[in-house]
Formats: structure tokens, sequence, C-alpha cells
């Protein structure tokens, strides 16, 4: 796994051309893949081929309108967590108005610039990597007791390679001391460390020095017994800045906190 992950694909669904390149080329501009289609059967069938990180769609289409289309997302057990926002033309309120809510990340009102859809695209794709680590990570602490035998570590990454999507994501397995005790392939893969070298570092050689002192009292509160989540920036090797978006549980075994990780895209990337 490249510590640079692929940056994020739009699907881009209204019947007006000129609006539709209006945003592509904006989107294309700052690094997005970006899909068209002007109707919802168009949409549908390129959403199951490309599988896009996120859907922008008008309301008024030809034939079924944006609310088929999102209709038809939420019942696929494929699609069914893809990220949609709606701009349209139209207020929505009453019944229309809560179905809205339910079939939809965000709804804008037109004019909406590139530039706002942008602010409202970054944190909901932020979410739902993290959501997505995030029910991961539970399911590999279900996993564990299936595993009564060995280390507690290798029982750890063995419950990972068990139910993790694919691509696996990358797996830290410290102990209470900060000290990387397992790593998988993906993990060395992404820090771009051999496991030998990894496993002789502690969380706080991966941290950046700017954040150093907040990690630290981070730290102390996870290890009480909590979970953490989020965008997260390690060093690489020769000073190197890897961005990523991580789900952490502490305990999973006693002293055995996981982290589960996958790159991030720079143009989701924060500040460290």
């Amino acid at each position: 796994m490249s510590h640079i992950a692929q940056p994020p694909s739009i699907l881009l669904v209204d019947d007006d051309v000129d609006t539709r390149e209006m945003y592509s080329w904006s989107f294309e501009a700052r690094a997005f893949r970006v899909l068209q289609a002007g109707s919802v059967p168009a949409a549908i069938a390129l959403a199951f081929e490309k599988r896009p990180d996120i859907i922008v769609t008008d309301f008024t289409l030809p034939g079924d309108d944006g609310f088929a289309l999102a209709t038809k997302v939420r019942e696929s057990d494929v699609l069914r967590d893809t990220t949609i926002i709606l701009v349209s033309g139209r207020s929505f309120v009453g019944g229309s108005g809560e179905r809205a809510m339910q079939l939809f990340d965000r709804v804008l009102i037109k004019p909406a610039l590139p530039d706002q859809l942008l602010a409202e695209m970054v944190p909901l794709l932020l979410d739902r990597a993290a959501a997505t680590l995030e029910r991961q990570l539970r399911a590999v602490q279900a996993r564990i007791p299936s595993h009564p035998t060995g280390s507690a570590a290798g029982r750890v990454l063995s419950a990972v390679s068990e139910v993790a999507d694919d691509p696996v994501p990358a797996a830290l397995v410290a102990d209470s001391s900060a000290r990387y005790i397992a790593a998988n392939d993906a993990a060395c893969a992404l820090i771009g460390r051999p496991r030998e070298e990894l496993l002789t570092l502690s969380v706080w050689d991966l941290t950046p020095q700017v954040s150093l002192d907040a990690s630290r009292r981070q730290w102390e509160a996870f290890v009480s017994g909590g979970t953490l989540s989020g965008a997260y920036h390690l060093s690489g090797p020769a000073g190197s800045s890897i961005s990523t978006v991580f789900s952490a549980a502490a305990h999973v075994l006693p002293g055995c906190h996981l982290s589960l990780l996958r790159p991030l895209s720079p143009v989701l990337a924060v500040a460290p």
C-alpha cells in the first residue's frame, strides 16, 4: 500500500452539460477524479462500475429525480454508504424535507459554487473514511475471541487479516508504554519502514514534534480505556509526513492497543 492514497472520486449528476463541466474543471484542478452522468440510469451504472467516493446530484433530472437516485444508492448493499450531496434549486420542507435528510448527507441550495461544495465534501469524506475504519475495528474486536491461543499481538493481527476489507488497512499494535509490539505488512508499507525497525520504535517516534505534547496527553486518556479516530500525520523516513485517517481502540486485549489506518489523499489532508 502506497503512503499516498488515490484522490477521491466524485460522480457529478446533472442534465445540464455546462454545469457538469464547470464543477468538473474546478474539482479536477484540485486533483479530484471526476465522473459525469446526465440521468439516473447513467449515474447508477457508473456508480456500480466505478464506486465513487461521493455523488453530487441535481434534483431535477430527465425521468427519475435526485430522490430516486439516492434511494437506489441507499438500497444497494454495495453503494449504500456512499456520501451523497444534493444541489437543488428548490427547498424541501415537511415530508420532503425529512426524506431529503434521510437520503442525503448534505442538501445545498443553488447556486452552489465549487468552493462551497468543497467545504462540505472534505469533512464528509473524512468522516466516512473514519467510520469505515471504526466498523472494521469493531469487527476485529468481535473476532479476537475466536483466536484463544498464541501471543496477544499475534491474535490481534490474525483477527485484522480475517475481517478487514480489501485493501487491508494498516494495523499497528502498541503496549501501554506506547511501544509498538506488532505491525502488519500494510503498516510497514504505509510508514515505509521494515517490521524489524518498526518494532524498535514507539508512537512518539512517528509523531511530529509540533503535536507531540498534545499527543502524549491524548494517549494517556486513550489508554485508560477509550477510542480515537480521525485524521493524523505520521513522521515517515527522512522527515517525510504521511497523512492518514485512523481509528484506534485501547485494550483490545489487556495491554494491547490497536490502531487501523489508511493513507489520506493530499486533497483531504489537514495541517499537522
